[in-house]
């Protein structure tokens, strides 16, 4: 399997984010992206292709243009510059005021958690590269495909960053896709994906399928329930499965397997897109399921079975020491 991913995304470097009020290590580390690819290494059965910056209209797909204009005026930012909102609009009629100040970059965050720094804008850029480059790749042979996304993107909206996410990597690379053929975006992570929801919540061409833990207690507490099914042409075609924090591995699979056979009466997809949220495992910081090294092997044969072209996007998963062997795990079911 090719595995797409850049150096440059390990530029964006984060130390601290804000939690209810108090400061925290950001979770989002760089040591996540060394942790798989040590993976991947002592597996040596993966070739790593670093892929090209895709077009700028790849971006203007997804996003308003002065949200992008936004994030690239961040590289204007000084070597030692963080930038964390932490005032945000509560009126939509509030109208946007240029250039980029930094005291003002809570219009297009919500919320306090994500900062931006210099190189914020070209790593992401290079995330959003390796899941273009992915999608191309299994458009062109068929064949499934992971990139290794980070920063992740499933969070980030048409003009609205969080949750570690700055570009939406899964929409971006859906977009491309669709051009060709109905997508199906099935999107594990521990939280709900409110970005992709967001951008293709009146889409019939891409069906967004999220299973996750229930926003009555999980972040990001306001989109991901049950009753959120589409509006206008999507009616239907956004399925969330929330599940309470500690479920059983076996919950989970029943749970998936019945969204997924849902989802597959409304629309049958050429393509299949996986944000891949490996925060699902029992001990990550930030995600309270009960997944084993087991259950992902698992997992990944579970979703190849539904025989589709399929490009796998790495999301959330915060538990570094095991990330890389979770990651690993899950690709060697998918391949088996």
């Amino acid at each position: 399997m090719k595995i797409f991913y850049s150096s440059l995304q390990k530029k964006h470097v984060i130390k601290k984010e804000v939690y209810n009020g108090k400061a925290h290590s950001y979770n989002d580390k760089v040591s996540r992206i060394d942790s798989i690819l040590k993976a991947f290494k002592i597996a040596g059965n993966y070739e790593i292709v670093v892929p090209d910056i895709l077009p700028y209209d790849a971006l203007l797909s997804v996003h308003d243009e002065d949200y992008l204009k936004f994030l690239e005026s961040a590289q204007n930012l000084k070597n030692d510059e963080i930038i964390c909102p932490y005032v945000f609009p509560c009126d939509n009629r509030i109208s946007r005021h240029e250039p980029f100040i930094p005291k003002r970059a809570g219009y297009y965050c919500f919320d306090a958690g994500t900062s931006l720094m210099n190189h914020t804008w070209s790593a992401a850029v290079a995330s959003a590269s390796a899941a273009y480059s992915a999608a191309m790749h299994t458009k062109k042979t068929g064949e499934a495909t992971y990139a290794l996304c980070r920063p992740p993107g499933h969070h980030a909206s048409k003009n609205m960053f969080g949750g570690y996410c700055y570009l939406n990597n899964t929409a971006i690379a859906a977009k491309y896709l669709v051009r060709s053929g109905n997508v199906m975006i099935i999107d594990f992570d521990f939280h709900h994906g409110n970005g992709t929801q967001s951008i293709f919540y009146d889409s019939s061409d891409i069906f967004y399928l999220s299973i996750h833990a229930h926003p009555k207690i999980e972040y990001p507490y306001f989109t991901g329930f049950e009753d959120e099914i589409g509006i206008d042409d999507g009616v239907n075609y956004n399925l969330n499965i929330p599940l309470m924090p500690l479920c059983s591995p076996k919950e989970y699979f029943i749970a998936l397997q019945k969204g997924i056979k849902k989802a597959f009466k409304i629309m049958d997809p050429d393509y299949i897109i996986l944000s891949a949220g490996f925060d699902i495992e029992a001990g990550d910081p930030i995600g309270h399921f009960n997944m084993s090294i087991d259950d992902f092997y698992i997992l990944g044969k579970e979703l190849k079975l539904l025989n589709k072209p399929t490009i796998i996007l790495q999301e959330g998963g915060y538990l570094v020491a095991e990330l890389g062997k979770n990651v690993e795990s899950f690709l060697n079911g998918f391949q088996s």
